[in-house]
């Protein structure tokens, strides 16, 4: 084989390459939508798009509630005290944008240490406020804001 024919065959080899790969590309399934959720409850959870459910009504494939009522619910919640009587509640009410600032949790260190690493998402920031915060429990049935 000539010098031009191999090169020919390599170009066109590349391009039948590159061309069924713009085609795979183009084609696939959409992306699923997964959520995270609240694991603490026996009854409700919340999800990370702010919707609660009970239980049995999550979706089983995305693990997402499902969109009815109201996102960002602050049921059960009393905002002057910054107390909610449901964990599930507190993590939904911590959720909304217009109470928590995106760009400021991401900054904000989970732990006084220098050392310590920052949260991933307002998700993992309100999870973890409602939880784990030592003045985050007020009383035994109470979770702080």
């Amino acid at each position: 084989m000539t010098r031009s024919r191999i090169k020919l065959s390599v170009t066109v080899l590349c391009l039948l390459i590159l061309q069924t790969y713009a085609i795979r590309k183009e084609i696939g399934f959409p992306n699923q939508l997964n959520c995270r959720t609240t694991v603490q409850g026996r009854y409700l959870l919340a999800d990370n798009k702010g919707h609660v459910c009970d239980a049995l009504s999550v979706d089983p494939s995305s693990r997402c509630c499902p969109v009815r009522g109201e996102k960002f619910s602050c049921q059960g919640c009393n905002i002057p005290s910054h107390c909610c009587d449901s964990y599930e509640y507190c993590v939904s009410c911590c959720l909304d944008p217009a109470r928590t600032r995106h760009e400021d949790v991401l900054q904000m260190k989970v732990a006084k240490p220098v050392t310590s690493g920052t949260y991933q998402s307002v998700f993992d920031f309100c999870a973890g406020r409602c939880r784990h915060n030592s003045e985050s429990v007020v009383s035994s049935i109470s979770f702080k804001l």
